[in-house]
């Protein structure tokens, strides 16, 4: 069994400078329309997007402007992938030959209060090396910034401190984007911990932890009123998958919303005689529903 790191032992984010500060939203990786790229690879890759050719050497990283609508990404084999851009969106990163990509979280605290905040931890394979710690790993097409999130994207370091501009603040989680070389050495680096394969066959042994599917999921409550109102949010969310509308987010969410507050109610009524698979059903289903309708990216 490999060592397993335990983000809460490294302390970057011990001590954070609490003073007023301009900025109020500080949330440097959401930025509408910014798709981030890397090639962490040894050799050169190409794609393209919407028919305009990229070619990007090994270590090289840069930003591809995206509008609201259809878009379609053709890798160096002349896979496409086509794929919606919502007005919701954050961004995220093109990833035309489904490198495994990673978000590490790291806690920000005034000195003394490091204990109060730890990011969530999660098992992931890297190398080889089996970890459990605050990243996850994604490997799709493109990867949406609206669920992968990060407050510093792919090249740009997590600052020693952040400025906040609330006074009674004692600490934050910040995240950050990593490709896998970048995160190989970020680890050497500041968890003074070797994940480097030591073999060629562990530098493909990496997990996804974080996977993107569009599909919409099932419904099959015993519950007749559960079940109907599944379907009507179902009903709902289904133009999701063909639309050109960019803003329909925008038009679904109250009723989205309505409809969701209907289900719990239903669900909190009778969850005590539900018994355990059928409450295992419903957390599956609105887990599910909550990632499609934060999705600001949708494939086609």
């Amino acid at each position: 069994m490999k060592k397993s790191i335990k983000q809460t032992q490294w302390g970057i984010a011990v001590i954070a400078a609490l003073t007023l500060s301009a900025c109020d939203d500080f949330n440097p990786m959401s930025q509408k329309g910014e798709f981030y790229y890397s090639n962490p690879t040894t050799s050169n890759i190409s794609f393209k997007v919407d028919d305009k050719s990229y070619e990007v050497l090994p270590g090289q990283r840069d930003i591809i402007k995206l509008s609201s609508g259809k878009h379609k990404l053709e890798n160096s084999q002349g896979d496409i992938f086509s794929f919606m851009v919502f007005d919701n969106n954050n961004g995220g990163i093109i990833n035309p030959d489904n490198h495994v990509y990673y978000t590490l979280s790291e806690a920000y605290a005034v000195e003394g209060k490091a204990d109060r905040f730890k990011p969530a931890t999660y098992e992931v394979v890297i190398n080889g090396h089996e970890l459990e710690m605050a990243v996850r790993s994604a490997n799709a097409t493109v990867i949406d910034a609206n669920i992968f999130k990060c407050d510093y994207p792919l090249g740009e370091a997590f600052p020693d401190s952040i400025t906040v501009n609330d006074r009674k603040s004692i600490g934050n989680i910040q995240s950050k984007c990593f490709d896998k070389p970048e995160l190989v050495q970020y680890i050497a680096t500041e968890y003074d911990e070797n994940i480097s394969p030591s073999t060629a066959d562990e530098a493909t042994q990496d997990t996804v932890n974080m996977p993107f599917n569009y599909d919409l999921p099932t419904a099959d409550f015993a519950n007749p009123k559960l079940q109907a109102k599944a379907e009507e949010l179902l009903a709902l969310l289904k133009p999701l998958q063909d639309t050109n509308d960019t803003d329909i987010h925008e038009k679904l969410n109250k009723q989205a919303h309505q409809l969701m507050m209907e289900l719990v109610d239903i669900h909190a009524n009778s969850a005590s005689s539900s018994g355990v698979a059928e409450n295992e059903k419903y957390n599956d289903f609105v887990s599910k529903i909550g990632e499609l309708r934060g999705y600001g990216i949708w494939g086609r």
